[in-house]
């Protein structure tokens, strides 16, 4: 019986890998309670396979007898495991119809310990042998069924029909790959288990089938889960890389919140307060100069509000999309007025309540880096900011009577005109930058309101 005993070998060892690999995934706390269960599957069918190498060695009765209780002792410890397995993969788990179906298999396990030759007979005579094509022969019983043994079916045929409903719970939630999986392993292994049940019967002579029913459920719930499992970590990697960004982009914000603030803020409020603090002086000196004193006073506390209101909105999470565009803008051109030296010409004409917040935010963008960068390199004394939109478009001009520069040498590293460029084509809007040493800088962002028809389908 060397071949035979070389596959049920083989399919022990397989399933003894794959019993202590999900164990060990199991405690790295992957889908832990599942794992954990298919894993133990695994190892009732190692134990079982080596009882029935076991068996089909016996060679007298009382050895065969005895083999014979523990072999059914680990199929229904297995029912058992495999009722909970399901369970848990399928996630459907009445707790009180399970606790049932496992009494139903231990009532089983304890008739089958309780009868001198077991669940199945009530008395074995002698064994027989049938030898298989290529010369081999294993040893089957003869003798009489035990009335009992009816108990056995009721056991298994209401498993059967609990893990083929938690199978059609599973599909209809949508898991259909899944639940066909599972749903054909299970129809293998109760193939093989009904096939064994007529070998017991009588009905036929052959070998048992079971055990490779059990090798089957193994390798194609191991691949399964295998490749969820992986797909699981891939998430989950996902996710940690995704989180990761987020703090990284709001440590970013957050230090670009502090930097303004204390660019334009904080910077404002200590002129203030310098100014507030020298005006009684002036005053009695020249009343006039205190007069001016007291205008730029106005004009910087004014701005300084102003920037506070546009931070706060920016720390809102709808803060930039709940006010109409032409709002915006001044607000922000208020901001940069107050914190900067500069005369801000603000002029918006049209109606822009009904821009997308896409677009609103890039036109906010746009303008809110352009006025930044005359601020730093521009050396302007006014800047002009207008917004016009119609049935048909929306233009923005920007432009300053700043030093300028030549757009065809932008020196690498300055990423604002880039950046101003991706968010244009972002929403399909057309960028133009024009500038020349000496002569300031023009920008006109212009969006069609045909862009967002067509991207509608209208």
């Amino acid at each position: 019986m060397i071949l035979i005993q070389t596959i049920l070998g083989i399919c022990a060892g397989v399933c003894l890998y794959v019993g202590l690999l999900h164990l060990l995934i199991a405690s790295r706390r992957l889908q832990t309670m599942l794992h954990f269960c298919f894993g133990l599957v695994c190892l009732v069918c190692v134990s079982y396979i080596l009882a029935v190498m076991l068996k089909y060695k016996a060679s007298d009765v009382e050895d065969y007898i005895n083999i014979r209780k523990l072999l059914s002792s680990l199929g229904y410890i297995y029912g058992i495991a495999i009722v909970w397995f399901v369970a848990v993969y399928t996630k459907f788990k009445p707790v009180r119809l399970i606790l049932a179906l496992n009494s139903l298999y231990l009532i089983c396990l304890l008739i089958n310990e309780i009868s001198p030759t077991g669940i199945q007979y009530s008395h074995i005579s002698k064994l027989s042998s049938i030898y298989l094509p290529w010369g081999e022969s294993i040893p089957l019983p003869e003798g009489t069924l035990n009335p009992l043994f009816g108990f056995q079916f009721l056991a298994l045929n209401s498993n059967i029909i609990f893990v083929f409903y938690s199978c059609y719970r599973q599909y209809r939630r949508d898991e259909k790959q899944a639940a066909l999986t599972l749903c054909l392993s299970l129809v293998i292994l109760v193939g093989t288990a009904q096939h064994d049940r007529l070998v017991d019967l009588g009905i036929i002579k052959s070998i048992y089938l079971t055990e490779y029913g059990f090798l089957s459920l193994v390798v194609i719930m191991s691949l399964h889960l295998t490749k969820e499992l992986i797909q699981a970590v891939k998430l989950r990697e996902q996710l940690i890389e995704s989180e990761r960004l987020r703090k990284i982009a709001v440590e970013l914000e957050r230090n670009r919140l502090a930097r303004d603030l204390h660019d334009s803020v904080s910077q404002t409020l200590f002129a203030v307060a310098t100014i507030a603090e020298a005006l009684p002086r002036v005053w009695k000196r020249n009343p006039e100069i205190a007069q001016q004193g007291l205008e730029e006073l106005i004009q910087l506390t004014q701005g300084a509000l102003a920037e506070m209101r546009n931070l706060l909105v920016e720390l809102r999470p709808n803060g930039l999309v709940e006010k109409p565009l032409g709002e915006l803008l001044q607000q922000l051109t208020k901001a940069i007025q107050g914190r900067a030296n500069l005369q801000v010409i603000t002029t918006v004409e049209g109606d822009h309540r009904s821009v997308s917040n896409e677009v609103k935010l890039v036109f906010y963008r746009i303008t809110q880096e352009a006025l930044n960068n005359i601020i730093k390199h521009g050396q302007a004394t006014q800047v002009s900011v207008s917004l016009y939109s119609d049935s048909q478009e929306i233009v923005l001009r920007i432009s300053d009577n700043g030093c300028g520069f030549d757009s065809n040498k932008i020196p690498s590293g300055h990423l604002g005109i880039a950046i101003m460029k991706e968010r244009a084509e972002s929403i399909g809007a057309t960028f133009h930058l024009e500038s020349y040493p000496g002569e300031g800088t023009k920008i006109v962002l212009s969006w069609s309101i045909a862009v967002l028809k067509i991207g509608s389908g209208e």
